[in-house]
C-alpha cells in the first residue's frame, strides 16, 4: 500500500471539534445511509472517488467528530454543510459504524473537471495548516453567503446570491464584483454561489494559484478589467512560489504527492500525470501583479473610485510586495490568514500614535502625532472603513477632565475623523453604487505624518490618544446585522493607543 496515499486519506480526518466518548453505531443501518448520502460522491464501501478521500477504515470517533465540524460550520463546505445538517448524531454513529468495519484504502487521487472547480477541502488534505489559515480569513468569506457587510450591497444592486440569472441592476450585466468575489463562479459566468463548493469557497486555494499571469485592470483600448479577467489563467496546471526539481519522480518524497507524476503507467505503458501538477511561477506569486487585478481599482459605474488601493501603491512608490505584509513568512510558509481591516493584529502596526505635550497658559497643548506606516492609505479598500482619532485628558485618580468629542468624531472634531466619503451632484452624501464623485477625504495619505494640535483647558495628569477602527459606517450597521449572528463583526476596534504622562 503507498504510504503517501494513505497519508492522505488519514489527514483528510483531522478533526476541528470531536468527541472522546466511545461511539456505538448500527453498521446496517449505516449502510443505508451510506448509499443514499455518501456514495455517490466517495465511492463504494467508501473506497473513495476522484478528489473525494476513501472512508473506509475511518475511527468511529474520528468520523463522527468530522461530520459534526461540518455541521457546526467549523470545517466549511457547501455540500457537507448541506448534508451533515440533515443527518443526527445517531446517523453519523450508523455511518461511522459502517465505514470502520473496512480496510483503509489506498484511494488514488484524481481530479475530475476544470481546474476551478476544485474545492479548497481537497488541498486541506496536505495543507492542512494553510488550509486552516485561509478559512477564517476574509478571502473564505468573500462571497455575500459569508460577508454580511458585502450581502448587503449585493442584495441591493444585484439579488440572491442562491440564485441563477442574477444581473448588476445598473449596468443590466453579469455582476462585475463576482469577477473578485467569487472569481471561480465568474469564469463560468453563474450567479447561483452555492451550486459548487469552488463558487462558495470566494477566493480559494485555486482562485489564486490557477493565475499564471497578469494583463492589468486597465485596458489598451480603454475600459477597465477587474478581477479575474485580469489575470491569464492555466488551464490544467497549478501555480506556485517554488516549483519541484525536474528529477522529483524519482525521489522517494514524491510518492502520493498530487502535484507530480507518480511515474506509475497505464494499461498502454502512458505515464499517469499528475493529478493537480504545479509549476513554479514566482515572477507572479511573489509579485503584487497578484493582488491587483482585485485591489488596484475598483469604480462604480459612474466611474467614482470605490477603492484605488493600487493606485495608492504605486503613488507612494514604494517597491514592498503586498504580500510581504499581508503574507509574512511564518514556521517556514508564508501566512495564509491575508490579515486586514478585519485583523486586530495587522490594524495595530498600521499607524504609529505619539503624543508630545507642552504648557499652554493654565493648560497644555497636545500634538497628536499620526504616522501612516502603509504605502497605501490608511484605511483603504471599501469607501465605508473609518478612524476616530480620540483624544482625552486624565487626572491622577483616572476620572475624564476633557476630550476631544464625546459620541462621534465627524459631527464634534471633524479634523480627528478618517473617512473617504462619497457624494451625489449636489455634494451630499451618497452610498457607493450612485455617487457621482468624491465628497470627502481625510485619510491619511501614503507614509503622511499628521500632526492634530488640541489646546486642552485643564492640567492633566494622563493625556491619552486612541485610534478608533470602524468596518462600516455607524448608520450601516443596524442593517448588517440582520445578516448575521457574529455580535463582534462590527464592534469598534483599537488599533492604536498612546499616553503621554505629565
Amino acid at each position: 500500500m503507498r504510504k503517501g496515499a494513505l497519508l492522505m486519506a488519514a489527514s483528510l480526518v483531522l478533526v476541528w471539534g470531536g468527541t472522546s466518548q466511545a461511539l456505538a453505531g448500527d453498521a446496517a443501518a449505516g449502510e443505508e445511509l451510506a448509499n443514499t448520502y455518501c456514495a455517490a460522491c466517495h465511492g463504494p464501501e467508501g473506497a473513495g472517488m476522484g478528489p473525494n478521500p476513501a472512508l473506509a477504515g475511518m475511527s468511529e470517533e474520528l468520523f463522527v467528530g468530522t461530520m459534526r465540524a461540518f455541521r457546526s460550520g467549523k470545517r466549511e463546505s457547501a455540500t457537507m454543510g448541506v448534508l451533515s445538517g440533515s443527518l443526527t448524531d445517531a446517523q453519523f454513529q450508523d455511518l461511522a459504524a459502517y465505514y470502520g468495519q473496512f480496510e483503509p484504502v489506498a484511494h488514488e487521487f484524481r481530479i475530475d473537471g476544470p481546474l476551478h472547480h476544485v474545492s479548497a477541502s481537497v488541498c486541506q488534505t496536505c495543507h492542512e495548516d494553510i488550509y486552516r489559515q485561509w478559512s477564517g480569513s476574509m478571502h473564505a468569506k468573500s462571497t455575500a453567503l459569508r460577508d454580511p457587510i458585502h450581502e448587503l450591497l449585493y442584495r441591493r444592486v444585484v439579488g440572491d446570491p442562491r440564485k441563477e440569472g442574477e444581473i448588476h441592476g445598473a449596468s443590466g450585466r453579469y455582476p462585475v464584483c463576482l469577477q473578485c468575489h467569487a472569481p471561480n463562479a465568474a469564469k463560468d459566468q453563474v450567479t447561483k454561489l452555492d451550486a459548487k463548493d469552488a463558487y462558495a469557497e470566494g477566493v480559494n486555494c485555486v482562485a489564486c494559484h490557477q493565475i499564471s499571469g497578469y494583463k492589468g485592470v486597465r485596458r489598451a483600448e480603454g475600459g477597465l478589467r477587474l478581477g479575474i479577467m485580469a489575470y491569464e489563467t492555466s488551464g490544467d496546471t497549478l501555480q506556485g512560489a517554488t516549483g519541484f526539481p525536474f528529477d522529483m519522480t524519482a525521489n522517494e518524497q514524491a510518492e502520493g504527492n498530487p502535484h507530480v507524476p507518480s511515474g506509475e503507467v497505464d494499461t498502454f505503458g502512458q505515464v499517469i500525470p499528475a493529478a493537480l501538477p504545479l509549476q513554479g511561477n514566482p515572477r507572479m506569486m511573489r509579485s503584487s501583479d497578484l493582488c491587483l487585478g482585485c485591489h488596484h481599482l475598483r469604480p462604480n459605474p459612474q466611474g467614482v473610485p470605490l477603492c484605488a488601493t493600487g493606485d495608492e501603491i504605486e503613488a507612494s512608490g514604494s517597491q514592498v510586495t503586498c504580500q510581504s505584509c499581508h503574507m509574512p513568512i511564518a514556521e517556514g510558509f508564508a501566512n495564509h490568514s491575508m490579515g486586514g481591516g478585519h485583523d486586530p493584529a495587522m490594524l495595530s502596526r498600521a499607524v504609529n500614535l505619539t503624543i508630545d505635550v507642552e504648557p499652554n497658559g493654565d493648560g497644555v497643548q497636545a500634538h497628536v502625532v499620526l504616522q501612516n506606516q502603509l504605502p497605501h492609505k490608511m484605511p483603504t479598500g471599501a469607501p465605508f472603513r473609518n478612524i476616530q482619532v480620540k483624544v482625552t485628558a486624565l487626572d491622577a485618580a483616572g476620572n475624564v477632565l476633557w476630550t476631544n468629542f464625546e459620541k462621534h468624531a465627524q459631527q464634534e472634531d471633524p479634523k480627528s475623523y478618517l473617512f473617504y466619503q462619497l457624494a451625489d451632484d449636489e455634494g451630499k452624501p451618497s452610498m457607493p453604487p450612485t455617487a457621482t464623485q468624491v465628497g470627502i477625504d481625510t485619510r491619511l495619505e501614503p507614509h503622511e505624518r499628521r500632526v492634530l494640535t488640541y489646546a486642552i483647558p485643564v492640567q492633566p495628569a494622563v493625556v491619552r490618544g486612541e485610534l478608533l477602527y470602524n468596518l462600516v459606517f455607524e448608520p450601516m450597521k443596524p442593517q448588517i446585522m440582520k445578516l448575521t449572528d457574529d455580535a463582534e463583526l462590527l464592534e469598534t476596534r483599537r488599533m492604536a493607543f498612546y499616553e503621554a504622562r505629565l
